[in-house]
């Protein structure tokens, strides 16, 4: 059955709303240390545009632009997009796209937006997708859409690395939410060639999960490689 639009929509309330009270706790101001590890694995050419779903504020922008890539970012927030350019000390040309509102400044377009109407846009040009927080940020219901969105709009040479993360969804409510190796598999497996790239123990690296009473914490890295036609991952 498929979930209609509203359905899809209902959590951004929520999101906007933590925004609002600043309540932004998976903000992190250093560069991601996955996308500095792993980035080289996809290698997309330079001056590849680099699809950011559901980004935020996040620095990570800035190290994809650095690298010499065009980035275009996805997030519902306006106040995440204003705090991302004005950190940077850059003053973005604002259009109305479609459905969404472009902030626009050198190497960086931010379309301000729900990441459910990114069909609106114009993909061809994407070389890679950098899914850091996205997948996990999406409940059970709409990570079937939010997979099968991105199969459909990507050009077929677009790689991705993802970020997702591993624990008993009943010990501890999301987001994060828990997205399992097999789910992962199952929402891509018929595109994509997926590499399980590092997995990391985030409760013996302490931090602040912590105190969440989880008996079990894993942070992994993916890597999906594009392939031609039907993939069979047996």
């Amino acid at each position: 059955m498929t979930e209609s639009p509203d359905n899809l929509r209902e959590p951004n309330d929520d999101w906007l709303r933590r925004w609002r009270e600043r309540n932004i706790g998976w903000h992190h101001e250093a560069f991601n240390p996955h996308l500095l590890n792993h980035w080289p694995v996809l290698a997309p050419p330079a001056g590849s545009l680099v699809l950011a779903p559901l980004c935020g504020k996040s620095r990570d922008l800035v190290w994809l632009a650095q690298h010499g890539y065009r980035v275009r970012g996805i997030e519902l927030s306006p106040l995440a997009v204003e705090a991302f350019f004005a950190e940077q000390g850059l003053q973005p040309r604002r259009q109305p796209a479609g459905p969404f509102e472009c902030w626009r400044n050198g190497p960086y377009e931010i379309y301000c937006g729900d990441i459910f109407d990114l069909p609106a846009l114009d993909n061809r040009e994407l070389r890679a997708v950098y899914d850091r927080a996205s997948l996990v940020a999406l409940n059970p219901r709409q990570r079937q859409e939010y997979a099968g969105l991105l199969k459909r709009v990507l050009p077929d040479d677009c790689a991705m690395l993802l970020v997702a993360m591993d624990y008993p969804q009943e010990e501890m409510g999301g987001p994060p939410y828990s997205v399992t190796e097999a789910e992962v598999r199952g929402l891509f497996a018929d595109r994509y060639r997926i590499d399980l790239l590092y997995s990391c123990d985030l409760l013996a690296e302490g931090g602040q999960f912590r105190d969440k009473g989880l008996s079990r914490l894993l942070e992994q890295i993916y890597y999906l490689r594009p392939a031609c036609g039907p993939v069979d991952e047996a």
